[in-house]
């Protein structure tokens, strides 16, 4: 029910919401494996002191295939968010949201077995191993999640967040800010137990270029080790996002972002490595709202980041 009353208010609230700043950054998160139980913010950008009261909402539906001798996933994720922001001072600004993932049956199976014969890429076992199952097994440590799991939250967290400039040039052609960040975790069906407290660092820096802008985002996570309860985890992770925004028609916009993160886990064989992430976005912005649409692809290393998924998000200034 709970994720019921999620997308209603994501729905109702963006009905509401009538500026986004152009070359923002996208909504979308990693989605790798790891990061399905803890705190894994987007990039929330560069501070802008013009914004006012400022509402954000986004859905991912994500297709996740891996496996090794240590672990088994097969599954469809759904990955929501909403963030409202608004100003404290002319220098500070306050985030506050809820997100939730869960697993659920969203049949995009054949869409990720189709375009791998397209290319001509290898299935990997896919073939064999039936469609729209839900299956999340680490038999090391008896964590086991199937379809009589789907719909419950695998993490549903409260997030803040506070931003604040650090440098600017007086042209605004370059920008650094900071943002603290924290989430407490209230998901029952989580690994971790309740009440988990994570909490982080992101620097953010942009920079004019070609007719958009050029961001690139830190992160700097510590995870709440007194919540760990089922699997060995990091007792912190270190990300990087590179992308870019470019306006190339009037009120239309494209954006790239490639993100690579530490794992999350630890003695999980593949799943104890990197994860590497291609974000390739379209923005539709009119007056004070931005419509935007994402694929994410997996790179370099398959097995710990997400077969494919789609993202729809809307960022709007209220008032």
């Amino acid at each position: 029910m709970r994720h019921k009353l999620l997308g209603s208010l994501t729905l109702l609230l963006s009905m509401k919401a009538l500026a986004v700043e152009l070359h923002a950054p996208l909504m979308t998160r990693s989605e790798a494996v790891g990061q399905l139980f803890r705190l894994n913010p987007p990039v929330l950008g560069v501070m802008n002191p013009e914004l006012s009261f400022e509402f954000e909402a986004a859905r991912t539906v994500a297709n996740l295939w891996a496996h090794d001798k240590r672990f088994l996933v097969d599954a469809e994720l759904i990955d929501d968010r909403v963030r409202i922001a608004f100003p404290l001072q002319p220098w500070l600004r306050l985030g506050v949201g809820i997100s939730a993932r869960r697993f659920a049956e969203t049949q995009t199976d054949q869409v990720a077995i189709s375009f791998h014969k397209l290319f001509m890429l290898g299935q990997d076992g896919r073939l064999e191993a039936g469609k729209h199952k839900t299956r999340y097994k680490i038999p090391d440590y008896n964590l086991e999640y199937g379809p009589l799991d789907r719909d419950d939250f695998l993490s549903e967290q409260l997030e803040a967040d506070l931003s604040f400039p650090l440098l600017n040039a007086a042209d605004g052609s370059w920008r650094l800010s900071a943002t603290l960040l924290g989430a407490r975790e209230l998901a029952h069906a989580s690994p971790y137990k309740d009440g988990a407290l994570d909490y982080g660092l992101q620097i953010n820096a942009d920079s004019a270029f070609w007719q958009g802008r050029l961001y690139g985002a830190l992160n700097q996570i510590f995870y709440d080790r007194a919540a760990i309860d089922k699997v060995p985890t990091e007792n912190q992770q270190l990300g990087v996002t590179v992308g870019t925004a470019q306006t190339m028609l009037p009120g239309h916009e494209f954006v790239a972002q490639a993100m690579v993160f530490e794992p999350v886990f630890r003695e999980l064989g593949q799943l104890s490595r990197n994860s590497y992430e291609l974000h390739f976005g379209y923005r539709y912005w009119w007056q004070k709202t931005a419509l935007e649409a994402v694929l994410i692809e997996n790179i370099f290393w398959l097995y710990n980041s997400p077969d494919w998924g789609l993202s729809l998000g809307l960022r709007s200034e209220v008032f």
